[in-house]
């Protein structure tokens, strides 16, 4: 549809959400995309412009702007989530599938099919032929593809995928050249999209074997090639720029683009500076600066990608003394565990518990969410209400009994009910590093709270030096968490599975939830998952033992002098897709 976003007129397409059921002996072909039951499905942004094929020698270069050039790894078991997302989404390394732009589907990028195993424990991908490394490292086989994702997930890794992978019991075998087995130790409807699309952080990308075994780890670690997307590393100079150059072998539809740079430039206002200046022809846009961007008649912006999540943590509600499986939890109690907290209460008094859940669902009453929205971010966002649950996953699965009124008259009778006439003292701890308005938010909601009685402080810190202390299960008091984008994957994936057995989870470790994720995992049937997402959704709303606040747009400034259509995918919260630059 046409919106108006600052004053300049843009193409939005909102894809709707498209989940196959996922069950034995179903498959995809390059003519049937497909997707697993638990899958989102991503919205494509796109300025348009009508269709037209690449020109055979392109020469345009396209530069963008970005906070932060770290150098990633060139080998999948030491890539950080972050960076990983960069190779993928820049066009250089590439996954199994990826979201498409026009419709709500995985397509199929490399390999041409995919079959399920008749017990549902696995899947047999047949590889695209043909598909070169960039470097010279020959053509893409099963050798490939099983040893980056054996690599993934070895001793050591620090991949994002290695604990569903781990407990799943994943084993990849190159059946012949251009056939792929991968097989479970028990079924997992979420492990299809993870590792197999462009949408998660446990995505795998295809490296090369030989690469690695010819320069040895070391080396390739800062080799650049070996990737097998559209464009090839040409630079990457931590700190100051990457440069990408379009490959002339690419298997695929070739690049408009002969060359990208990406320029690091730390602080927004620079970047706008860069970008009104010509010198850059995008980058991300603070909300503040939003409007002033879209005065320049050279210029304009529109939200893009998965938006962020902001929420607030009640920390301290370490009530299992052993995992799921039965094992004990050490230490218990947690350091962090203080049923004097009003958000917290006893675990093992039903009555306590209740109060504190009355506290929570209060504080989630007292805050004016909309007005988040339209004074801190400029419009460019909206509430929320389900924590971790991103579009387009939400807008498929919402039910209008999650709601949460802004009401401190509601939210006073629970405190009273609670036993807190008076209200209570907290400290919220406002963690930095994910969006540029996350200390106003943070702030915004402490004032919320401070409205229902007692005194709300709050403690300003890196997220980097918050952590320590998350992970040693040590806090029990209030944490306001930002995230700058999100991903297409469900959040039962990763977001909502943080359980006593994991690094990190947000002070919550609560049986009830995690139960339900347990079951979800075994679950064949597009109807029977949604009937069991509504249940865990159900508890999140009640329980507020995550209080959402609101979902944070990301917004692009671009030189639309120059660029005629930009059409992206939002399988994950990058800018990239490239090669669909096409400039006037």
């Amino acid at each position: 549809m046409r919106i108006n976003i600052r004053g300049r007129s843009l193409t939005y397409v909102a894809a709707t959400i498209g989940i196959l059921g996922l069950i034995a002996g179903c498959g995809g072909s390059d003519d049937q995309p497909a997707t697993s039951p638990a899958s989102p499905a991503a919205t494509g942004t796109t300025l348009s412009a009508a269709h037209e094929t690449p020109p055979a020698h392109p020469v345009e270069t396209f530069t963008l702007a970005a906070s932060d050039v770290t150098f990633p790894a060139m080998v999948p078991s030491q890539l950080p989530v972050a960076p990983s997302g960069f190779m993928r989404r820049w066009g250089v390394y590439e996954t199994a599938m990826v979201w498409a732009v026009d419709r709500p589907e995985l397509e199929m990028r490399l390999i041409t099919g995919w079959e399920m195993d008749s017990d549902g424990l696995g899947w047999t991908l047949e590889l695209k032929q043909g598909v070169q490394f960039h470097g010279g490292w020959g053509e893409m086989t099963a050798e490939d593809f099983v040893w980056s994702f054996e690599d993934e997930i070895r001793d050591g890794s620090i991949h994002s995928g290695i604990g569903l992978a781990r407990a799943t019991g994943a084993k990849a075998e190159a059946v012949d050249i251009y056939t792929v087995s991968i097989r479970l130790d028990m079924f997992n409807s979420f492990f299809f999209e993870a590792f197999f699309g462009n949408g998660s952080g446990a995505s795998t990308k295809v490296f090369s074997k030989k690469r690695i075994e010819t320069l040895g780890v070391d080396a390739a670690f800062l080799d650049l090639s070996g990737g097998t997307g559209p464009f090839v590393f040409e630079k990457w100079a931590q700190g100051d720029e990457v440069v990408l150059e379009a490959f002339d072998q690419y298997h695929g539809t070739p690049s408009r683009l002969r060359t990208v740079r990406i320029l690091e430039i730390k602080e927004p206002a620079t970047q706008i500076a860069a970008l009104k200046s010509g010198q850059v022809d995008a980058s991300l846009v603070p909300a503040p600066l939003a409007e002033d961007v879209a005065r320049d008649p050279s210029l304009g912006t529109l939200a893009f990608g998965v938006p962020g999540s902001q929420r607030l943590y009640p920390q301290g509600q370490f009530c299992m003394e052993t995992t799921l499986a039965g094992e004990p939890v050490e230490p218990y109690p947690r350091p962090g565990y203080d049923p004097s907290k009003p958000w917290v209460g006893e675990c093992n008094d039903p009555v306590s518990q209740e109060n504190a859940r009355k506290v929570r669902m209060a504080m989630s009453m007292a805050i004016d969410r909309q007005s988040i929205v339209d004074n801190i971010l400029g419009g460019f966002g909206r509430p929320s209400y389900l924590p971790e649950v991103l579009p387009p996953l939400l807008d498929t699965v919402w039910q209008d009994r999650w709601f949460i009124p802004y009401d401190l008259d509601a939210a006073r009778k629970l405190l009273v009910e609670a036993g807190y006439p008076d209200g209570f003292d907290a400290l919220i701890r406002i963690t930095t590093g994910s969006h540029p308005l996350e200390v106003e938010m943070g702030q915004a909601v402490a004032q919320f709270l401070g409205a229902l009685g007692g005194e709300v402080r709050t403690e300003v810190l890196t997220y980097s030096g918050n952590r320590p202390s998350v992970v040693a299960r040590e806090r029990s008091d209030l944490w306001f968490r930002s995230s700058s984008a999100g991903t297409a994957e469900p959040p039962e994936l990763t977001q909502l599975r943080r359980n006593p057995e994991n690094a990190f989870n947000p002070g919550l470790e609560v049986r009830e939830p995690l139960a339900i994720i347990r079951r979800m995992d075994s679950i064949t049937s597009r109807d029977e998952i949604d009937k069991i997402r509504e249940q865990l959704y159900d508890g999140f709303s009640h329980n507020q033992w995550i209080i959402p606040v609101v979902l944070a747009d990301q917004i692009l400034g671009i030189n639309t002098d120059r660029i005629l259509e930009w059409k992206m995918t939002t399988g994950s919260g990058y800018l990239g897709d490239f090669e669909n630059i096409r400039f006037k």
